[in-house]
């Protein structure tokens, strides 16, 4: 339930300035050298002068986040936790946001945590209601957002620190919400409209008469109900799950039609916020079990062919997260013994 004093101060969400930044010129954030101020105060700038504009939004962004300890007493849950990480995110890789996944702890002390240590690096983060795979608790995750947005330490640098907030990750894969998702999903949208902050799911739009219609000649009944109640479409194009035997380098043909498709028929700012590939066989009971064409090499291939898009993605203004940094095994980009599994790479801006 949203809190009545969050619903009553919408209409004032968006904070005072109060830090002095001069007016756009060419920097943006972002891309484009804006930075935020260490004391989390407000930048001299509305939120759409601050953040970089929609033409700038293609290409690598950052990684998915596992946040799944529901401790929110966590190392990994606190500012310092996430600061290590994002640093290395933003250094190492060039990073400029990063997307929570899964964020088991649902006190708003996470998504303040998020978005200071978010700060602390001068990146955006995008913030996520937590499925709980259909279970109801998902009601928690997203009030601890709102907590956190009207939280007196961050209230005022969250439109110009959150990129967006995802209802979900694939919440009609999972079944949160049921038929009513779109509803709530438009709930939310409302509930942060005040901050200017843009709403959507994230979400696998390959869904046969769910999301897409019978014959992918446009949108089924759940996908047009949740375009009309979003802002922005982040996607899962995964040829992972859509060809289990498939191999590794026949990928990029899928993710490019599924991608194209969303940006045909969605018609929204578009990223790609989830599309893995592993680089072992997680054993039973894991998402790789049994699949074909794993490995070190794979992984690299698979990654670099996002790389090597670079002018498409350019072309048709989609940006793309690898799925993801650490926390989810096979999925990560961080090797267990601390390195990388592509070592000494960084993403191209083309």
């Amino acid at each position: 339930m949203i809190a009545a004093a969050a619903l009553s101060l919408a209409a004032l969400a968006l904070p005072a300035a109060a830090s002095t930044i001069p007016a756009r010129d060419t920097k943006c954030f972002p891309y484009n050298g804006a930075e935020i101020p260490q004391d989390l105060s407000a930048p001299n700038v509305t939120r759409a002068d601050w953040w970089c504009p929609q033409s700038m939004a293609y290409g690598f962004q950052g990684f998915s986040y596992p946040l799944e300890n529901g401790d929110c007493n966590a190392y990994e849950n606190s500012v310092d936790g996430m600061d290590q990480d994002f640093k290395r995110m933003k250094e190492d890789f060039g990073a400029t946001l990063i997307r929570m996944y899964y964020p088991g702890c649902t006190q708003p002390s996470v998504f303040i945590n998020a978005m200071e240590a978010a700060a602390r690096n001068n990146m955006g983060i995008i913030l996520q209601v937590n499925t709980f795979f259909g279970d109801d608790k998902w009601r928690q995750s997203q009030q601890a957002i709102y907590d956190a947005v009207y939280n007196p330490k961050t209230n005022a640098i969250a439109p110009y620190v959150v990129h967006s907030v995802e209802f979900g990750s694939e919440p009609v894969g999972d079944g949160m919400d049921g038929e009513n998702l779109p509803n709530d999903l438009g709930k939310l949208r409302s509930g942060l409209k005040g901050f200017g902050i843009p709403v959507g799911i994230s979400e696998d739009w390959d869904r046969p008469n769910r999301m897409s219609n019978g014959d992918n000649s446009g949108l089924g009944d759940m996908g047009q109900r949740v375009k009309d109640n979003s802002d922005v479409a982040h996607i899962h194009p995964m040829p992972f799950y859509h060809d289990w035997n498939g191999q590794v380098d026949n990928a990029w043909g899928y993710i490019k039609w599924q991608t194209q498709w969303v940006v045909d028929h969605v018609g929204l700012p578009t990223m790609i916020s989830e599309s893995p590939w592993a680089w072992y066989d997680g054993g039973q009971g894991s998402h790789s079990n049994g699949h074909a064409d794993l490995g070190r090499d794979q992984y690299q291939r698979y990654w670099k062919a996002f790389d090597d898009n670079c002018e498409w993605f350019k072309q048709v203004n989609v940006g793309w997260f690898i799925h993801t940094f650490k926390g989810e095994g096979e999925f990560d980009i961080v090797d267990p013994n601390g390195g990388y599994i592509i070592p000494n790479w960084k993403p191209r801006k083309c």
